[in-house]
């Protein structure tokens, strides 16, 4: 007889949700000349904000995700990177030595992707926000969800074609929630 400890947990599905936001949905959010996307991936740990948006797609992820996670991420900010270097608008996070180390060893900023990756995993730190060139591409994470907040250019990819070719090889679904339990704060200093 197998107890409940004995039966290995089956991995979480991972998947690629996104949605494209009208510009009346995304208020201070919105950008001219640009086209706002939301991306994340799922299933969410349990959360209360996605959950006020509509979200159904809960459970506990494993470290299996949070690899496929961080893989979405850097395949989006190389994507991203295609319209220009990525150029940090937010407060920089950095790597502090220990205090008996600070005399030879000072701190230094966390390379770009740790800048966005580390506000989505933990809601008190800084929200994190990037242009890439000069065309209006942008990137905006924070407030400990894994949700990616795209700016493309007008003139740039389709939306779809974008999410596609950052997305493989998982699955893609296009799904709407209530944005207003999940925009981002832009009322910082740090607008994009």
């Amino acid at each position: 007889m197998a107890f409940e400890k004995d039966v290995p947990a089956e991995p979480a599905l991972f998947q690629i949700h996104w949605s494209l936001i009208s510009s009346e949905q995304a208020g201070e959010l919105a950008s001219p000349d640009t086209r706002l996307l939301a991306l994340w991936p799922a299933p969410v740990n349990h959360d209360v904000c996605f959950e006020s948006a509509g979200f159904t797609q809960f459970a506990d992820n494993d470290e299996a995700w949070d690899r496929s996670a961080e893989t979405l991420l850097r395949k989006v900010m190389e994507a991203l990177a295609c319209f220009g270097p990525g150029t940090l608008l937010s407060q920089p996070l950095q790597d502090r030595p220990p205090w008996y180390l600070r005399l030879f060893r000072p701190a230094r900023d966390l390379p770009l992707q740790q800048q966005a990756l580390l506000p989505m995993q933990c809601d008190s730190l800084p929200p994190f926000r990037a242009s890439f060139g000069d065309a209006g591409a942008a990137l905006q994470t924070g407030d400990g969800h894994f949700l990616l907040w795209i700016h493309l250019p007008d003139a740039g990819p389709d939306p779809s074609e974008f999410i596609a070719k950052v997305s493989r090889p998982w699955t893609i679904l296009e799904t709407s929630l209530r944005w207003s339990a999940l925009l981002p704060d832009r009322t910082g200093p740090h607008k994009l």
